[in-house]
């Protein structure tokens, strides 16, 4: 998603364009491949890099990002490198507090718990100007990549923030912020606002930085809408059958995913079966192979290179036949 005139900087030339080909629809000589959290903890060498500083100061640091960011191409011959950042660091941008807590994740020390803590938030105009380090770093990134793959930005959705930032943390219930939505209607619909003036900006920023193409986390019950949203991509996870997602959004989508990340915790024969069943399912064509879900920290990288090799290979083999 590189707009005209945006992505105007004189980055190097692209030599492996798979990721973006199979995202614009067209035929590629194999099934490109990332995963999610592919920079991550289950590498030594990114727990090593991080053990140097907290987690936000090393989102601020757009040499640490970038460092982050390679790691993984080292090792692996993916077809797309992610940027190394969070989605919080929009709700710190907004003047927020946002810790990140060892062995529990992120916390907001004080969560937006009334109507009135509204105005504790700062004009998201403001956000992109305070967000110029994740440019920094993807502009730093596309450079030192020197035109090896593509490079994804991403954002978190208005809601996923919003529930973080009135829940004080992650929540497997959301319960606190679908309490707002019923309670606070209006409320919830300008904090909503809020956050999608400050986003969408944000977005326009990393693609203008030299971010490719942005990815969205999606939810299945809404693949027709999604479709028809002008994405080029949606993201299925694990739950939704590969077949019934094609007949829902039809051929003018490129389908990613989703294999169950907890699949990488089978033998390398085992997950090399899984990917060929997916690979079948989704098809040769308008599909990029990836997890259902990002990679967890106590997975194995052989097992990572096995599935990322597992779809190369199998992925060439199905368009031989």
């Amino acid at each position: 998603m590189e707009a005209n005139g945006l992505g105007s900087q004189d980055f190097p030339e692209l030599k492996n364009d798979t990721f973006l080909r199979a995202a614009w629809g067209e035929d590629t000589d194999y099934t490109p491949v990332w995963c999610m959290r592919q920079a991550g903890r289950y590498l030594p060498e990114f727990r090593e890099t991080r053990a140097a500083q907290d987690f936000f100061s090393t989102c601020r640091s757009p040499e640490a990002c970038c460092e982050l960011t390679l790691q993984p191409l080292r090792r692996f011959p993916l077809d797309a490198a992610i940027i190394f950042s969070d989605i919080l660091v929009v709700p710190q941008a907004l003047g927020m507090e946002v810790t990140m807590v060892p062995g529990k994740g992120p916390s907001f020390p004080e969560p937006l718990r009334e109507e009135r803590d509204l105005e504790r938030l700062r004009d998201p105009v403001t956000v992109a100007s305070e967000l110029g380090y994740v440019f920094q770093a993807i502009t730093l990134t596309r450079r030192r990549l020197a035109g090896r793959v593509p490079l994804i930005g991403f954002a978190g959705a208005p809601w996923t923030l919003m529930t973080y930032m009135v829940e004080g943390g992650s929540s497997s219930t959301m319960a606190q912020a679908k309490r707002w939505l019923y309670q606070r209607p209006q409320a919830s619909h300008q904090l909503l606002r809020i956050l999608t003036d400050a986003l969408v900006p944000y977005l326009v920023g990393q693609v203008a930085a030299g971010a490719q193409i942005i990815f969205a986390k999606d939810g299945h019950f809404a693949l027709e809408e999604l479709a028809q949203a002008g994405y080029e991509v949606v993201g299925l996870d694990w739950t939704v059958a590969p077949e019934k997602a094609r007949e829902r959004v039809g051929k003018t989508v490129t389908l990613q995913g989703n294999l169950d990340p907890c699949a990488l915790y089978a033998s390398e024969e085992e997950i090399g079966r899984l990917v060929q069943q997916m690979l079948n399912d989704f098809g040769p064509q308008r599909y990029i192979a990836n997890l259902g879900h990002g990679l967890y920290p106590d997975m194995d990288p052989e097992h990572v290179g096995a599935f990322v090799d597992a779809v190369h290979r199998y992925s060439r083999l199905l368009r031989q036949n």
